[in-house]
């Protein structure tokens, strides 16, 4: 009967501990949302969360150096850089075409 209580006994032991072990990571988890500065960020913008998630998916995922990106980068730069050279252009002929300027 001694072996039976001291079974119990360790039966015992070992469900405290594991009580404490969760109540523990429990408390790790709150802590970790609390001061997790993601979270505040997701709350703020929760679409640029998940855009900047996409992309690093699809860089992870080896989508970076495929023709498709090639692409996209073309007409991304092209995108960019058409409006800055327009801007450049239409203001050397607006300062040269002007009279007050002569």
């Amino acid at each position: 009967m001694s072996e039976f209580k001291q079974d119990l006994e360790q039966t015992r032991d070992y469900l405290d501990e594991s009580r404490r072990i969760v109540n523990d990571a429990r408390h790790l988890y709150d802590d970790f949302r609390r001061d997790n500065p993601l979270g505040h960020i997701y709350e703020r913008n929760p679409y640029a969360v998940l855009a900047a998630a996409a992309g690093v998916g699809y860089v992870l995922g080896g989508g970076l150096l495929t023709p498709f990106t090639r692409r996209l980068m073309r007409v991304g730069i092209k995108a960019m850089v058409l409006p800055v050279a327009a801007s450049h252009l239409r203001s050397l002929t607006n300062t040269e075409s002007d009279p007050s300027t002569h």
